[in-house]
């Protein structure tokens, strides 16, 4: 099994220490999805919110807010970064991927979490990281390769959460990396007016 290097998963280690104590503690709630196939402004009426509204803000100035989410062109893929939105996320992932596709990933404080990867509306792979093994969709296999760091990490004797190996595989999926730096600048942010 392939998945992520050891030194994408410290970078994320790393990211994860600078971030530790900001007003969004990352590592108790996070999404991550990458769209391709859709621009910023589809993404934003995807989730019900006005392209024409967006503002900015630093990521790491915002408290706890599954209302709004920043979003961020790279290429011919949208970042999409929220505090939380785990229902809300399940809730947009079919009308998120419809004509595009989506690779994601959510988190908790709970531990309640998925990686995840839709195409055209419809759930190719998903998975909860902390049992990578179990897996359902149209694919169940299709991220296999990617799965290894987070297999190796489930089959440890002191197995538990550990979002900085599936932040690292979210960017060996996508080619797309986050650092802290990100979350220090100012970053489109869409407010999620409804649904």
């Amino acid at each position: 099994m392939a998945g992520p290097t050891s030194a994408q998963i410290d970078h994320y280690v790393r990211m994860f220490e600078r971030l530790s104590g900001d007003a969004w503690e990352i590592g108790e709630t996070c999404w991550l999805s990458v769209v391709r196939g859709a621009t910023v402004p589809a993404v934003v009426r995807r989730l019900h919110g006005d392209p024409d509204a967006l503002t900015t803000c630093r990521p790491v100035d915002l408290d706890y807010d599954d209302d709004v989410v920043f979003v961020e062109q790279r290429d011919d893929a949208v970042l999409v970064v929220g505090c939380t939105v785990a229902g809300l996320a399940e809730e947009h992932l079919p009308r998120l991927s419809a004509g595009a596709t989506v690779y994601g990933l959510f988190w908790l404080v709970n531990n309640y979490n998925q990686l995840y990867h839709h195409v055209d509306g419809v759930v190719r792979t998903a998975l909860d990281v902390l049992r990578p093994r179990e897996r359902w969709g149209g694919d169940p296999e299709g991220l296999t390769d990617h799965l290894g760091a987070l297999t190796e990490r489930a089959d440890a004797e002191t197995a538990g959460p550990d979002w900085e190996t599936a932040a690292a595989t979210l960017e060996s999926l996508t080619g797309l990396r986050l650092d802290a730096d990100w979350f220090h600048r100012p970053q489109p942010l869409a407010r999620l007016n409804g649904r």
